[in-house]
């Protein structure tokens, strides 16, 4: 069926999005974490975006610098856009709010002529594919145990899980240097850094799609990340293999609701 595949495909590609982003909120108390089944939001009370950097980055320290520079605000808007050997292959753009390992999501996405939408609240997906989903949302419940495609999803959110990402990618960094002159990014001088990850280090759920990858997965990637004074993350871009993947994180600490879609808009996850 392909509503089916589409349902899966979405799931990977906002999975892959928000690992790339920098891995944010890890350093949020759980305890924190939103509460209620429609919306969840992330306030920024706690803004710390004027403070300035406090150390210099490097192989070391830059997952745990980044993550705690987004304790306290960890919401904000992205855009995003995959290039396959020059053809804009997906693009995106939506807002996210992370909370300990609670995440409140809500994107459109354009891939293959198909415009989507997809909502995270409380952990379930919601998944408007347009034609494919009758205009409606698909509601998938990754703990759902009697549907195989339900249990898939499981995977798909611990990859988006922020805290999980840092502790993937924590020991993979093989190295960390500028790469060029300040960019001013959302309002601040963003210092481009390039950053090697070595693939066969990486842990986690992570590390499991990577293995499923087999060869195809290189043995080490390399991010250009665009650090604020703040050291918060405005610019990511990987180019692997003819693949251009380019993220801006903008907004941060921004006000971020998003809600359950009304129960008339949603419709039967696809067990087959």
């Amino acid at each position: 069926m392909r509503a089916r595949r589409s349902t899966a495909l979405v799931a990977a590609s906002v999975a892959a999005m928000l690992s790339l982003a920098g891995c944010s909120g890890a350093s949020d108390d759980a305890s924190s974490k939103p509460s209620g089944a429609s919306s969840t939001s992330a306030p920024a009370d706690d803004d710390t975006s004027g403070e300035a950097a406090s150390s210099e980055l490097t192989a070391d320290n830059f997952m745990e610098v980044v993550a705690g520079s987004m304790a306290n605000d960890a919401s904000y808007h992205t855009v995003m856009k995959t290039s396959a050997n020059g053809t804009v292959a997906m693009t995106a753009e939506g807002d996210a709010a992370v909370k300990g390992d609670d995440i409140a999501m809500a994107m459109t996405m354009s891939s293959q002529g198909m415009d989507m939408e997809v909502r995270v609240v409380d952990g379930i997906w919601y998944m408007n594919l347009g034609e494919l989903s009758q205009d409606k949302f698909i509601k998938v419940d990754p703990s759902d145990d009697s549907n195989e495609m339900a249990k898939s999803f499981a995977g798909v959110t611990d990859q988006m899980d922020p805290s999980a990402s840092v502790k993937a990618m924590e020991d993979a960094v093989v190295s960390v240097e500028k790469s060029g002159a300040t960019e001013k990014l959302d309002g601040v001088d963003a210092q481009p850094y390039k950053v090697v990850v070595d693939t066969t280090k990486i842990t986690g759920p992570m590390a499991d799609t990577i293995k499923a990858a087999g060869d195809a997965i290189p043995a080490t990637f390399t991010y250009t990340y665009w650090i604020g004074p703040d050291n918060k993350p405005r610019k990511m871009v990987m180019d692997q293999a003819g693949t251009t993947t380019e993220m801006t994180m903008t907004d941060w600490g921004k006000k971020v609701a998003v809600e359950a879609p009304a129960a008339s808009d949603i419709v039967d996850m696809p067990t087959s």
